[in-house]
């Protein structure tokens, strides 16, 4: 198999690249790069290239560009995960298996009933979780990992007509009510003390609708990566 790595600096002229950092040290050292090797660029962007080693330092990897790819739109929704955060590393789990579902965009909320506000470092590792997962999956797009914001913040920001739904037991069943999703849609995951009855009324509020994801008590990370998954799911026409 073709190993992939991760290179920002790729635009479809890009002839030549200096793969150096974490990458770099990886191709050149861990894995012994010799030049005449080939192996897959992508920037993160939807675009990926075959690249072929010209020169290896113990510092980085020189590769000459070749075979320029751009990813197609693909039958997936566009969906935005906004989600309080789990403790431990179950949220390094969640932001890893959300990039391997399609989830374009991961939000770290603060809640009322919030027990984990992650600092920016960590949420500045997690972008090297993102890049490895998306490396492991093949996808050309990398996940989009916003700032910790609270509640009320997020809530302010616009949302299309029937595009906000907040996991709620009591709500309508998911797969029932996937199909009539549209495109764009941000999926609401509340904290291990649920969300409050306010938090509730302001998600109505704003034109959000509650969804079910059955009768069982999920935690956090499952409840988000289960409705994800219904929401990521090729859309039939």
């Amino acid at each position: 198999m073709t190993r992939r790595f991760f290179c920002a600096d790729l635009g479809p002229e890009t002839r030549e690249v200096s793969l150096s950092g974490t990458e770099g040290r990886h191709l050149a050292v861990v894995l012994r790069a010799e030049p005449g090797d080939v192996v897959k660029l992508f920037n993160g962007r939807g675009g990926e290239a075959e690249g072929r080693v010209r020169s290896v330092t113990p510092q980085g990897v020189v590769l000459e560009i070749s075979g320029h790819h751009q990813s197609a739109g693909d039958t997936r929704r566009r969906v935005t995960l906004a989600t309080a955060v789990p403790k431990g590393d179950r949220f390094d789990w969640l932001v890893e298996k959300a990039t391997e579902l399609g989830v374009c965009r991961l939000v770290p909320l603060i809640t009322s009933r919030s027990v984990v506000e992650p600092r920016d470092t960590r949420l500045e590792k997690l972008r090297r979780v993102i890049v490895e997962a998306s490396k492991q999956c093949r996808r050309n797009d990398l996940l989009e990992l916003a700032p910790l914001t609270p509640w009320k913040q997020f809530l302010s920001g616009s949302f299309p007509s029937g595009s906000l739904w907040i996991a709620h037991p009591g709500g309508a069943d998911c797969h029932e009510v996937c199909p009539a999703w549209p495109l764009e849609v941000t999926l609401l995951v509340g904290p291990e003390g649920g969300w409050t009855d306010q938090e509730i009324i302001e998600v109505q509020r704003t034109g959000g609708t509650a969804v079910s994801l059955g009768p069982l008590l999920l935690r956090v990370e499952t409840a988000g990566l289960a409705l994800a998954a219904v929401a990521c799911a090729p859309v039939r026409h």
